[in-house]
């Protein structure tokens, strides 16, 4: 039990974290819960000489085999663009990370003209960035969309003290700039912005992960004390929801272009038990085609999504 931020409150409040690893197809545009990790409290974090962001980054480091089976890139939240972690995991793993930047990041453009011949330390950066107006000579348009135009191209930031390929998003509404902006960027200086946009943006799926297994599978009502339950307890939860969607979403491909709905999934299956109940008692037989349409029909009353 401690203190730790609540986006959807803006401020800390006082209860349990837990960080979640996902594994995030970007071609369905949905996650998977691979691992749910309990944070400790900052007492916890004190005796053992460590910091939050050396607990996050160390979560990371030690998981790097099971996440570089899985992808060359780790997307993470806006919280760890810091050099506290983003230098262990790159320094420790063969993983690159996808991010996002404060507006008002303190990025600088790269050097690229010659020598100058003078004495001193050869020059390499070429002035600051100012994000609200970005040098679109240097930092170039690399994808568009109706409401989106993504810009890429190599900075230094001086934050986290190494070069990063930054994606700069403006936001367009009725082909018009709307002054909204940010910026997202990869250690991966070979990534292009376009991927880097999308890998971030479908970070998002990991949030519905949570959100699902708050509602339907019991995530936050473990009444156990001790640390392994709750661990089983988080996992299950989570596993719960990702081997519903396995089940339920994925077999229909993107060309369904239905969305995943976890209470729909939880209507069918709660109806299922009665109806089998029912047509059971009655003495039904389903190999009868109108029987059969009648119990398809009563498995999905109730169903919220088309």
């Amino acid at each position: 039990m401690g203190w730790f931020w609540s986006g959807c409150s803006g401020k800390a409040l006082k209860g349990l974290e837990i960080g979640g690893f996902a594994v995030v197809d970007v071609d369905n545009n949905t996650a998977m819960s691979l691992e749910a990790v309990q944070t400790p409290s900052v007492q916890e974090l004190r005796s053992k000489d460590m910091s939050l962001t050396d607990h996050y980054a160390t979560l990371v480091i030690e998981r790097k085999d099971v996440l570089q089976s899985l992808s060359r890139y780790l997307t993470v939240d806006g919280y760890f663009a810091k050099k506290e972690f983003v230098n262990p995991v790159i320094n420790e793993t063969g993983l690159h990370l996808v991010c996002k930047l404060r507006n008002d990041a303190n990025l600088s453009y790269i050097y690229h003209g010659k020598p100058t011949g003078k004495r001193g330390r050869p020059k390499t950066l070429d002035g600051k960035i100012n994000m609200a107006q970005i040098d679109k000579r240097r930092i170039k348009l690399c994808y568009e969309e109706d409401t989106v135009k993504v810009y890429e191209g190599i900075v230094y930031s001086k934050t986290l003290k190494r070069k990063i390929k930054l994606a700069y998003i403006e936001r367009w509404e009725n082909g018009k700039y709307t002054g909204q902006y940010a910026a997202l960027f990869s250690t991966d200086l070979e990534l292009d912005g376009q991927r880097i946009y999308q890998y971030y943006k479908c970070r998002y799926q990991i949030e519905f992960l949570f959100r699902d297994a708050k509602q339907f599978t019991g995530l936050t009502q473990c009444q156990a004390r001790s640390e392994d339950k709750m661990h089983f307890h988080f996992n299950t939860s989570l596993t719960t929801v990702s081997i519903a969607k396995a089940v339920n979403f994925l077999p229909k491909g993107k060309q369904d272009n239905q969305s995943f709905s976890m209470s729909d999934v939880k209507t069918l299956h709660l109806n299922k038990i009665m109806a089998d109940r029912i047509f059971s008692n009655l003495g039904l037989d389903l190999s009868c085609k109108k029987i059969r349409r009648i119990y398809r029909d009563a498995l999905w009353l109730g169903k919220i999504a088309c």
